[in-house]
């Protein structure tokens, strides 16, 4: 009896490029988020292409501010060709940097008490097996969510040259890459020096 291998169905996972992390309302963005803009709008261009879902994970409030500062920095940044759905997560400044944690719910509970977001609703509706992760930041959101995604059993690629560092781990990039490696994850891109 031969197998058969089950297809592949790709899924683009575009993690908070957003205001806040790119031109803050204040201070100073993720460094090379800039740079990453341009990469991750070819990525999301080349999975359309191909009828991928393009799924954009926003961050509600990545820094726990209120008013116009806020909703600035929540928003995707204009530069993000922004064909795809938005899915809500975090807020990362309650700890909710993956793209699967669920937004706490009015009891004031943690995001992973809550549930999955929305992203893992979208993947299973669309029946599919492998992601491609990209963003901001690799070291924090982008790894979290890729970490995640093979935990819920996706084959995952993380493209380097699609993500920019905010130096958050203790270890470096090097260190961020090896245990996204070591938990599966398939890295592609120039590493960052």
């Amino acid at each position: 009896m031969t197998g058969s291998r089950p297809s592949i169905r790709t899924a683009l996972v575009v993690v908070d490029m957003q205001n806040g992390f790119i031109a803050p309302s204040a201070g100073a963005g993720v460094p090379g988020a800039e740079r990453a803009v341009a990469a991750v709008s070819n990525w999301i261009d080349y999975a359309a292409a191909r009828g991928w879902p393009v799924l954009l994970t926003r961050d509600v409030n990545p820094f726990g501010g209120t008013g116009s500062s806020a909703e600035h920095d929540a928003a995707l940044h204009p530069s993000v060709t922004s064909r795809g759905t938005v899915v809500d997560k975090g807020p990362g400044s309650a700890g909710g940097f993956s793209g699967f944690s669920a937004i706490p719910t009015a009891t004031g509970a943690p995001p992973s008490t809550g549930g999955l977001s929305g992203l893992a609703e979208q993947l299973r509706t669309a029946d599919i097996n492998e992601l491609v992760v990209i963003g901001v930041a690799a070291d924090v959101c982008v790894a979290a969510t890729a970490r995640d995604a093979r935990r819920l059993g996706y084959h995952v690629t993380v493209d380097l040259n699609a993500t920019a560092f905010v130096g958050a781990h203790p270890g470096g990039k090097a260190a961020v890459i090896e245990e996204l490696r070591g938990c599966g994850v398939e890295i592609e891109g120039r590493q960052p020096e």
